[in-house]
C-alpha cells in the first residue's frame, strides 16, 4: 500500500515535469537533499542536472495535501539519506538521492557528492526502512 502511494506521487511529479521540460519521463529525476535546518529539499532534474527547486505539493500536482503525504514522505526520505550517510561514512549534507523512473517502477540512486553509492528499487528501500 505505501509503495503504491509513493510510486503514484513520484510518477505524477516525474511525468508532470517531463511534459514541462519537453522530454521523456526517463530523463527526469527528483533530487532529494537535506538542508542545514533538517528540511527535505526537492529539486527537479533533467538528465541529472538541477533545473528548479520544487515543493512536495508541486510534485503531487496538488494545491493542498489533504492526506498529509508530505508529512509521511519527508521523514522516510530523511531517514533514507541518513542511513546512506552512515553507510558511506560522510556528512548527511553531502548526500543526495535521485528518484527516477526505472523500467515500470521507481528507483532510487544515492550519491555521496558525485560518487555513486547505491541504487535500489523503491520496494527494497521501503523494506529496509520497515515500511
Amino acid at each position: 500500500m505505501v509503495e503504491g502511494i509513493v510510486k503514484k506521487i513520484m510518477m505524477t511529479g516525474i511525468n508532470k515535469y517531463a511534459q514541462a521540460y519537453g522530454t521523456s519521463n526517463e530523463n527526469v529525476q527528483i533530487k532529494v537533499t537535506d538542508d542545514i535546518d533538517g528540511n527535505v529539499i526537492y529539486t527537479m532534474c533533467n538528465d541529472f542536472k538541477g533545473v528548479e527547486q520544487v515543493s512536495f505539493l508541486n510534485i503531487m500536482d496538488k494545491r493542498m495535501d489533504f492526506f498529509g503525504y508530505e508529512g509521511l514522505a519527508s521523514p522516510f526520505l530523511k531517514k533514507a539519506l541518513s542511513i546512506f550517510a552512515t553507510e558511506s561514512d560522510c556528512e548527511i549534507a553531502k548526500v543526495s538521492c535521485f528518484i527516477m523512473k526505472h523500467k515500470e517502477t521507481i528507483g532510487l540512486a544515492f550519491y555521496n557528492g558525485f560518487k555513486n553509492g547505491k541504487s535500489v528499487s523503491l520496494a527494497k528501500q521501503l523494506e529496509q526502512l520497515g515500511l
